[in-house]
């Protein structure tokens, strides 16, 4: 609060600062490079929608039997993505599914993010700063969720 109000007294506009300061300080801390923070940009937003792909799995069949959708949508938020994806191999696929070795393989990918593995991040033969990694998995994951059964 002593540096925001410091610097306001200062006359410093807070608009005016970057709005990727996060990205900028680890840029420069880690030498990291545009096709790093690319990679890293395209799993999160990914990994965000498998895991809400995820949760729709396990919910919209629960609640077709008779479950509250407001009591599953809660319960299952509370979980952490390895969780969902072994409910639903349990519930409803079983562990060789090729849905859930996607999602696995997805989940690991943000977690080598987690632990600063950057090179890891291919999918195909591809690193995913390549349109064309990123156009694969995609592609795969589509094709995958429509033979979801």
């Amino acid at each position: 609060d002593t540096l925001i109000q410091k610097a306001a007294e200062m006359g410093i506009d807070f608009s005016g600062l970057s709005n990727d300061i996060a990205r900028e300080i680890v840029k420069k801390k880690f030498s990291l490079n545009q096709e790093q923070f690319e990679a890293v940009d395209f799993i999160f937003w990914i990994s965000y929608m498998v895991e809400k792909d995820a949760e729709d799995l396990i919910t919209y069949p629960e609640v077709q039997l008779g479950a509250r959708q407001v009591a599953m949508k809660i319960l299952i938020e509370r979980l952490q993505f390895g969780d969902k994806i072994t409910i639903i191999e349990e519930l409803y696929t079983g562990e060789k599914h090729i849905l859930l070795k996607l999602m696995r393989k997805i989940q690991g990918m943000r977690n080598d993010i987690a632990h600063g593995r950057f090179d890891n991040l291919s999918y195909g033969g591809y690193h995913l700063s390549d349109n064309r990694g990123k156009l694969k998995l995609i592609a795969h994951y589509r094709d995958v969720m429509r033979r979801k059964k």
